[in-house]
């Protein structure tokens, strides 16, 4: 009995491999499984990191944020175009805004976008407990009303021109964050968007990863996925790029230059950027406006330009460039004249008595300390332009670079080295720049600027609606600031990005200041393309 009991099992086993090796169906060879696509991805690196991930505290407040949309964005010509919203009316006063939504958006967790979210995020700009940096510009609202789920209306106080420009500000989802405290919300670090990439991870100091949005209503993006690596010392960076570890990076032009070849193109990006000596008022010693025209003479522009900025930028006498529509041609210029900087100085009463190479008055020589981002290769490299020039002149520089956290108790009292921009409507950051009111508010008017004048012209230019008159009061605002010269205007400046020739569909778009993942070459991320 055990005998057969043993057979049978043995011949069981036998038929089921004889079974296995026969084709499937009649006489047909079952199909291969198709191979799975593989998944594409790029690795960037922008130049900063930032430390949280809400539009509501300020990020990505010009737009650009892969995980967020405002109602509006800006095109490759920085154009206002439709994003959340399909469209919009404006009330002859410039005092009513009305918009109809899209009604075909949705959450990245699935749940309806809505009038209700656009309200909520705006409220909370507003909100004084929440300290938004934007709510300077949310100022003007006085009404927020939902008319229906996909229609919003905002009433403003008074005309403000540039109010539509900052609807670019990513719109966040009511249902997560009411009754959350914005401000220490696990939201910041975990972002729920609309846009074109969903937040996977956040490992701080050391990478950002994010998928395509499948659902995206402009059409899922054509990277599978994005890591954004964060490495903040510059040679590194092009270290990295030239290996093939990055694929993309935020290079300064020096670095740039070396990283070229065959493999890696370089982007040259127009900006707004300019860089300059804030030199603060509340310090007596720049008080006087001849040594501050002395030192805008005094510094070789253009040389910051051709050797530092590898021919990537242009000499500044004023904070816009020539390519902004509102640039005043005839404001007051400043080319290098060393012997106009010593006749000016000489003017103020100052003479080198020992001849130590060093100018004096009353005793003390004319000697500051310029403080800078020490973390930053091309601030050096300014820096240490502008000392090599004004020694030229007889003024010593004492060079310091600093972290900002040591640089921000003491830019009220000396001289610092400012990066900002002016590439969209000038009232930002022009307004609090150079505003009065803002003395003492953080960043905000390094220089302790005041002048009746300017407050007045930066008060009628925002409240002004038709462009050729606003184009007026800021042709004059130039021309105080270019005879003033509250910062001494160095140069403005283009960017610099080393990206692989293997990704297509990179487009330049005109930028601020930028190096976040927010602005800058990667506007455009979810266009781009890998071969197969």
């Amino acid at each position: 009995m055990k005998f057969w009991k043993k057979a049978f099992y043995l011949t069981g086993i036998l038929l089921v491999i004889l079974l296995a090796s026969l084709p499937a169906g009649c006489g047909k060879q079952k199909e291969a499984a198709t191979p799975a696509a593989k998944e594409k991805v790029v690795v960037i690196a922008p130049k900063y990191e930032g430390d949280h991930l809400n539009p509501v505290l300020g990020y990505g407040r010009y737009g650009g944020s892969k995980f967020f949309n405002g109602l509006v964005r800006f095109d490759e010509n920085l154009n206002l175009v439709p994003d959340l919203a399909e469209s919009w009316e404006v009330s002859p006063d410039g005092k009513t805004y009305t918009f109809k939504l899209r009604p075909d958006v949705k959450w990245h967790d699935g749940k309806e976008f809505t009038a209700h979210d656009v309200k909520f995020t705006y409220e909370k700009i507003r909100d004084p407990n929440v300290a938004s940096p934007l709510k300077p510009f949310f100022d003007f609202v006085e009404e927020i009303t939902v008319v229906d789920d996909h229609t919003i209306k905002i009433q403003l106080s008074k005309p403000y021109a540039p109010f539509l420009e900052k609807l670019v500000v990513g719109i966040v989802p009511g249902h997560l964050l009411e009754g959350k405290d914005i401000k220490t919300a696990e939201f910041n670090q975990h972002p729920v968007g609309t846009g074109p990439f969903k937040f996977v991870e956040w490992k701080k100091g050391e990478k950002l990863v994010m998928v395509a949005n499948q659902e995206y209503f402009r059409g899922k993006p054509k990277i599978d996925r994005v890591v954004v690596s964060f490495i903040p010392d510059e040679n590194t960076r092009l270290l990295q790029v030239t290996k093939g570890e990055v694929d993309a990076a935020f290079l300064p032009p020096k670095l740039a230059a070396k990283a070229q070849s065959e493999k890696i193109k370089i982007y040259t990006v127009p900006t707004g950027e300019w860089c300059g000596l804030g030199l603060p008022y509340k310090n007596p010693l720049f008080q006087d406006i001849r040594l501050r025209q002395a030192i805008a003479y005094a510094i070789d522009k253009q040389a910051v330009v051709d050797r530092i900025l590898e021919g990537k930028g242009e000499p500044a006498s004023n904070p816009l460039r020539s390519n902004h529509r509102a640039y005043n041609p005839e404001a007051k210029k400043y080319p290098y004249d060393p012997e106009k900087a010593k006749a000016l100085l000489a003017g103020a009463g100052w003479r080198d008595t020992n001849n130590d190479g060093v100018l004096e008055k009353a005793g003390k020589p004319l000697r500051f300390t310029l403080l800078y981002a020490a973390d930053d290769v091309l601030r050096k490299d300014i820096c240490t332009a502008v000392k090599t020039d004004l020694k030229k002149v007889g003024v010593d520089v004492e060079l310091a670079g600093l972290s900002w956290d040591q640089i921000k108790p003491r830019m009220d009292t000396d001289a610092t080295l400012f990066f900002w921009a002016t590439v969209y409507d000038v009232d930002d950051p022009n307004y609090q720049i150079w505003h009065s009111q803002f003395i003492g508010q953080g960043w905000n008017n390094p220089a302790c600027y005041q002048n009746k004048k300017v407050d007045e012209l930066l008060e009628k230019g925002r409240a002004t609606l038709e462009e050729g008159e606003r184009k007026k009061i800021y042709a004059e605002l130039q021309q105080i600031l270019a005879e003033e010269q509250p910062v001494v205007f160095i140069a403005h400046m283009d960017h610099t990005y080393a990206a692989s020739t293997r990704i297509k569909g990179i487009k330049v778009q005109p930028e601020g200041h930028s190096g976040y993942l927010t602005e800058g070459l990667w506007w455009n991320l979810e266009e781009w393309e890998l071969p197969e």
